[in-house]
């Protein structure tokens, strides 16, 4: 639906079929840099302690007039951002398509925040905040900043942007920069986005159907909120406002991707600069993990792992809040527990298989969890305990004989003519099973309830576990916990 009632605020006109933006001298060094040919294809990569993405600063676009439309607070009527698309395309249904790809970080549901897979299959350009401005220095030296803007209004200096055709880019900056930026005047070929107050700088290039030219470009600041911003000459806003809940169930209707994998990549995404310590714990190398493994030779089956997701200990950690944990949901069920089956199978495949053959109960336990071992409430000793006491801390409504037997033939495909792994030691692995998969379920439905959700999701799984060094530490070994069931 064309938002027929929105203001056409200016018109401009692109004749070189190429754009440049961004601040003075970013649209210098755009109009100075090789032509960017269609939609570049770029990720984000950490510099020092931020993410960037690699800039050129010109974008092919359509040639023709494009408008430009200012977003406004609803309550306030402040211009807090800029839509600019060519006239050719609906800009209601085009700002909709980029906020659905990639919206503001700040807000629920915003799709991808850098540059990936999706927003390349989208058509959709990502600029953030440190991807220009005075974050990118290239002209710094020869364009600076401009006039300045008044006291009251400082952030405007370096929190707002221009968007000009190519080939006007360099006259159009020498006469913007004898302007403040609340003053720099429109051409027919380019204009100043300004802001008041803006600060952060975000921007969207969203192009054509074939990736060949941008059609749109949306720039939003810091201050900008998307459920309470409209077009202006409008009262409707550009999204609606949603619960959690009401943003799960919808996600859920539209077949959205919770296997977590997508944040599972960006989380552990090795750091580029050598200088630069990671504090995410990086995938072990994937010729070292095991999986994916066939459905008959799962360990757990439905009513074991209902029976560990509702187990609660009796006493928890201090300082943690005991809470009911999260149901699962369709179509999600099935990954759910063939993740956790193959989370506990490469554990036991990469973990027990090599260390507990031909070795009793005691000298399994110091192969196992070879001391020192942690203080009590630690997980070696809180694993430990259940592999080497029968009777101690069993889970109501866990299957341990059926359990035990599953392993038993699973770890039977390791025995060799010298290798056997006795009955007792077995039992003790069940145990030690049970209560990892129990740790594994909590850990995912605090996850689950972190992000305001009821439902445990693979998401969680992955994130939950990924986020507890005691517990990845047992479980990285696992292809599937990092890649999923590649087709």
């Amino acid at each position: 639906m064309m938002a027929t009632n929105a203001t056409i605020h200016k018109t401009i006109t692109i004749t070189s079929g190429r754009l440049c933006f961004g601040a003075l001298h970013n649209i210098y060094a755009g109009a100075s840099a090789p032509p960017v040919i269609g939609l570049p294809s770029i990720r984000s990569r950490i510099s020092g302690t931020v993410t960037t993405h690699p800039i050129e600063f010109n974008v092919p676009a359509h040639n023709g007039p494009w408008n430009a439309y200012r977003l406004v607070n609803l309550q306030s009527n402040i211009t807090t951002a800029w839509l600019l698309t060519h006239t050719s395309v609906d800009p209601a249904a085009e700002i909709a398509r980029i906020l659905r790809v990639s919206g503001a970080p700040w807000e629920e549901d915003n799709g991808s925040l850098f540059n990936d897979e999706d927003t390349e299959a989208a058509g959709i350009l990502v600029i953030n905040r440190y991807d220009w401005g005075y974050y990118h220095k290239n002209s710094w030296d020869e364009i600076g900043e401009g006039v300045r803007e008044s006291e009251d209004d400082l952030l405007t200096n370096s929190n707002t942007l221009g968007i000009v055709d190519f080939d006007h880019a360099k006259d159009t900056v020498t006469r913007w920069r004898e302007q403040r930026p609340s003053q720099r005047e429109w051409t027919d070929a380019g204009g100043w986005l300004y802001v008041s107050q803006g600060e952060y700088m975000y921007g969207r290039f969203g192009y054509d159907e074939s990736k060949n030219a941008a059609q749109s470009f949306l720039f939003f600041s810091g201050q900008t909120v998307f459920t309470r911003t409209a077009f202006e000459g409008t009262d409707v806003a550009l999204r609606k406002e949603e619960t959690s809940q009401e943003i799960f169930e919808r996600r859920l209707r539209e077949g959205y991707d919770f296997s977590g994998l997508k944040m599972l990549r960006e989380l552990s995404k090795p750091v580029e600069d050598p200088r630069i310590l990671s504090v995410y714990a990086q995938p072990p190398p994937m010729e070292s993990c095991f999986g994916p493994y066939e459905t008959k030779d799962r360990i757990l089956e439905a009513d074991d792992i209902e029976a560990l997701r509702v187990y609660r200990p009796d006493n928890l950690p201090p300082g943690l809040p005991d809470f009911r944990n999260g149901e699962f949901v369709e179509p999600w069920v099935e990954p759910v527990y063939d993740l956790l089956n193959e989370l506990v199978l490469s554990y036991l495949e990469h973990k027990v298989a090599p260390r507990m053959a031909n070795l009793d109960v005691a000298a399994a336990l110091e192969a196992l969890f070879p001391p020192p071992r942690k203080g009590k409430g630690s997980g070696d000793s809180y694993y430990s305990e259940s592999f080497e006491k029968p009777d101690e801390g069993l889970i109501p409504g866990f299957d341990y004989d059926t359990v035990t037997a599953r392993i038993k033939s699973f770890l039977s495909r390791f025995e060799k003519q010298d290798v056997v792994y006795h009955d007792e030691c077995v039992a003790g692995i069940c145990r030690v099973v049970a209560r990892l998969a129990a740790e594994v379920l909590e850990l995912a439905g605090r996850q689950s309830a972190g992000n305001l959700r009821d439902k445990i999701l693979p998401c969680d799984v992955r994130l939950g576990v990924y986020h507890s060094d005691e517990v990845l530490r047992f479980l990285q070994f696992s292809r599937v916990f990092w890649e999923g069931r590649r087709a």
